[in-house]
């Protein structure tokens, strides 16, 4: 089954993952800049939750033309990696500020 607008589906998926990643970059640089804790711990965990963010930077492109290539062949492609490792990353930078948090007390 073919779908009536093939290009604007895939294209507002890619458009929100680019969104996703650089929110999530945003972030990661907050942490690296206010968090407290020792300078090497801190740029260590920030550079480490950057690459993913830097991971699906780079590979938008390409995503979003597969994307559009399974969209309209009329098949759903769905990455379920990309959200385990997006959701292991929030978690540990959000851990990591909230032990820097503690202690930092």
């Amino acid at each position: 089954m073919r779908h009536d607008d093939p290009g604007l589906q895939p294209e507002r998926t890619s458009l929100a993952w680019l969104r996703t990643a650089t929110g999530l970059g945003a972030v990661v640089l907050g942490f690296m800049r206010f968090a407290p804790g020792p300078g090497p711990v801190v740029v260590t965990i920030g550079l480490i939750c950057l690459v993913p963010v830097l991971v699906l930077l780079v590979g938008a492109r390409p995503h979003h033309r597969a994307r559009v290539r399974s969209f309209v062949a009329g098949q759903g492609s769905y990455s379920w990696w990309t959200n385990l490792v997006l959701a292991t990353t929030v978690v540990t930078l959000a851990l990591s500020a909230a032990v820097m948090i503690i202690l930092a007390q």
